[in-house]
């Protein structure tokens, strides 16, 4: 019994330590991706950028990010752009399709349209590090073409410094597996290959597009005595640690719950207008701009009324999910509440949300079928564009509101004077 108690409180103190390191390690990592977006999306949003304006936008993430090694952009997979410079020519000219240790993970990324997380690799500049790789794709009319993938390296040693992972940590043996994301059944690429045989303790880490598994044992040897009195007090902070891992979770789940709206599972006002302030707080550095388009749904409350609300519900997940189906990856859409819906476009003018409006009008005039029933709406669209016509972001806000009542009006106008063929007019209310 005593041996089992032992055992048990092993654990617990070797989960307890393993879940203090895989927050701080997803910490440090998406602090990092998150700040990336704003170069893919300045890339996707303006294919023929120059170099210059790639270099500004990675020195502002570089000097926010000291774990970052260096930022990449590979246009048709071949590497052309690297910030700094300093350190690492030997990375210029890379051609991913040849390089035999890098291109299946690189591959994995395109096919799959998502960032992914790949490594730790060793680098041509020397060291090793993990790389996240994200695919940029920009439209051309109404086609979808790859212009090539964007690469920011975080160095591998710093990483692990920073999350406090060693290989010996508070009497435990430390290993981590799973190189370029493939979970249990990857390689093992830190510490002793001997920590997984029998683990006392081992979770998950994840990232995106791929998982590493990190897991504990005891290091032998340690006095009997120091263990037990080592084990007594973590028996007494267990509770304590339990509370910890509950309440991040909890944090967790709360600060996805207030960007996200609960029914549709897209952001929610809160979260978009978060995304707007920052771009346009950017805009002055990148010189990507941004339109803001409401879309008000018509004759909803008809549906609700003859079908009941759990319809209703039903509904508004369906065109959501029809929004989000014609939506770009860098886009952001949010329910507004109720029958309402934002979408955020980066890297758009005046004439491409034009044809967006009147594309998105069409788009749900199509009747949609939900539990054997066919059910019809419209939606009227209202739209502003940031700095185009104002550089406030609290007018662009209003201007598109505003702009999306004028249109709802001028269509139920229409609508009650017969001219149904006049609804899906595209109208610019000044």
């Amino acid at each position: 019994m005593a041996k089992q108690r032992a055992a048990q409180i092993r654990s617990m103190e070797a989960t307890a330590l393993l879940a203090s390191m895989r927050a701080q390690l997803e910490t440090e990592v998406n602090s990092v991706l998150y700040l990336s977006r704003s170069l893919t999306t300045f890339v996707s949003a303006y294919p023929d950028s120059s170099p210059e304006r790639w270099y500004e936008l990675s020195r502002e993430i570089i000097g926010d990010a000291p774990l970052v090694r260096n930022i990449g952009l590979a246009p048709d997979n071949v590497m052309q752009f690297v910030y700094p410079l300093e350190g690492n020519e030997a990375v210029i000219g890379l051609d991913y399709r040849t390089n035999k240790e890098q291109w299946p993970a690189v591959e994995e990324a395109i096919i799959s349209g998502k960032m992914k997380l790949a490594g730790p690799v060793n680098l041509i500049q020397g060291g090793q590090g993990v790389i996240a790789r994200a695919p940029i794709h920009y439209r051309h009319g109404t086609a979808r073409h790859y212009w090539g993938l964007a690469s920011i390296v975080l160095d591998f040693d710093t990483l692990m410094n920073k999350s406090g992972i060693k290989e010996t940590a508070s009497g435990f043996e430390i290993a981590i597996r799973g190189r370029d994301g493939t979970g249990e059944t990857g390689d093992i690429f830190f510490g002793d290959r001997a920590v997984f045989v029998d683990p006392v303790a081992k979770m998950q880490i994840f990232f995106p597009g791929g998982v590493w598994v990190i897991a504990a044992n005891p290091i032998h040897g340690i006095n009997a005595s120091v263990i037990w009195m080592r084990l007594t007090a973590w028996g007494l902070l267990a509770v304590l640690a339990g509370l910890i891992m509950l309440m991040y979770r909890l944090y967790r789940l709360a600060h996805h719950q207030s960007n996200t709206d609960s029914l549709t599972g897209e952001a929610n006002r809160r979260s978009l207008m978060h995304r707007a302030e920052h771009l346009a707080q950017l805009y002055p550095r990148s010189g990507i701009g941004f339109a803001l388009l409401f879309i008000d749904l018509n004759h909803f409350k008809a549906v609700n009324d003859t079908h009941g609300h759990h319809m209703g519900d039903l509904l508004l997940i369906a065109a959501a999910r029809r929004l989000r189906d014609n939506c770009r990856a860098t886009d952001t859409l949010a329910r507004n509440g109720g029958d309402e819906f934002i979408l955020l476009q980066p890297g758009v003018g005046l004439e491409d949300v034009r044809r967006l409006a009147a594309k998105l009008e069409q788009l749900m005039a199509n009747p949609f079928e939900i539990a054997g029933l066919e059910l019809s709406i419209s939606a009227s669209v209202g739209y502003a564009v940031f700095p185009n016509e104002s550089n406030d972001c609290e007018t662009v806000i209003s201007l598109a509101d505003s702009r999306m009542y004028a249109r709802k009006r001028k269509k139920k106008a229409l609508e009650q004077r017969g001219r149904q063929d006049d609804i899906e007019e595209v109208v610019v209310v000044e």
